[in-house]
């Protein structure tokens, strides 16, 4: 008599405890400016001029004479605007009727969308504000330092500091916070000259946090993310992915808080349609067509307000 085979005793149904998903794990956009929460769309970000603040004017006044006046002018000709981006996910009726476990489609759909509108915020700073000419100060790891990737001859810290010195002179204020891309990271935290400087007093493990503390920053992000351009509907075999970060650094003083009087690389306007949001999920219904529909929605400008309190740095390894 044959023996029954597994298929004979066994159905395969979806798994309902594990499923195979795609969502980046981090991102750093929100982290980088200070996030300035704006009533309004758009409107003017007032400008002091740097120099009547730094100029050394004041001089020897007579007995009975005046004083020497002066004072600032404020250009109001820079304004922000923030764009609405959006994205939605829908579910028919008869998708819905029929989904088995472990199919939460709302909930799924939701964490697609909020995603898509946060990789958004990602891939729009790298390419507006991670790159060579957007700020006074750009250096090459070919031409202007040695890449960080040559363990042998290359000094990762001292050519932070010198940057930093860099900034410091030209906008009166040191970058106290430093972006890379993870293929930056991981050569820094490999680096000898870094480990060398903790391995009598930390275990010899360079965490962001320390690699903060040894180059004198208050913050050290590492950009993770990756993203595809390729169109839907590609063969998943056939799609290409790129890091968003690159191999690249980037060096900015921001104050803790949005400020008055206190220069700033940058901020980051988020028009409030809804209170205390980065972005906001609607959901609707479209009864014509018998679909439920989630979206997600994000509206900001990430506005790059001083260019001279940053330093980038291109290919800072190989």
């Amino acid at each position: 008599m044959p023996s029954p085979v597994p298929s004979d005793l066994h159905v395969n149904t979806l798994l309902t405890n594990v499923s195979i998903g795609y969502i980046n794990k981090s991102y750093v956009a929100d982290q980088v400016y200070p996030i300035v929460r704006v009533m309004k769309q758009s409107d003017i970000v007032p400008k002091f001029n740097q120099s009547a603040f730094y100029r050394d004017d004041s001089k020897v006044r007579a007995p009975g004479t005046m004083s020497e006046g002066g004072g600032f002018t404020v250009e109001t000709t820079d304004t922000y605007f923030c764009n609405r981006y959006s994205r939605r996910f829908e579910i028919p009726d008869e998708l819905r009727r029929n989904a088995d476990a472990p199919w939460n489609l709302d909930q799924t759909g939701t964490q697609l969308v909020t995603d898509k509108v946060q990789m958004r915020r990602e891939v729009q700073f790298a390419a507006d504000h991670f790159a060579t000419g957007k700020w006074t100060t750009d250096k090459d790891g070919t031409t202007d330092f040695v890449k960080w990737s040559d363990y042998g001859a290359s000094t990762p810290d001292v050519d932070v500091d010198t940057y930093k010195d860099t900034v410091e002179a030209l906008a009166s204020v040191e970058p106290n916070k430093m972006l890379v891309g993870k293929q930056t990271h991981i050569k820094l935290k490999n680096h000898p000259a870094l480990i060398d400087r903790i391995k009598y007093t930390q275990r010899a493990q360079l965490t962001p946090d320390l690699i903060a503390s040894l180059l004198e920053l208050d913050s050290y992000l590492v950009g993770r993310s990756i993203y595809t351009t390729t169109v839907e509907g590609i063969a998943e075999a056939s799609v290409t992915y790129t890091r968003i970060w690159g191999k690249h650094a980037l060096l900015i003083y921001v104050p803790a808080a949005p400020s008055l009087l206190t220069p700033a690389a940058g901020y980051t306007f988020v028009w409030q349609i809804v209170p205390n949001a980065l972005q906001y999920i609607k959901t609707m219904r479209n009864e014509e067509r018998e679909v439920d529909i989630i979206e997600a929605n994000t509206y900001f400008a990430q506005k790059l307000t001083a260019a001279r309190a940053g330093a980038f740095l291109e290919d800072a390894v190989a």
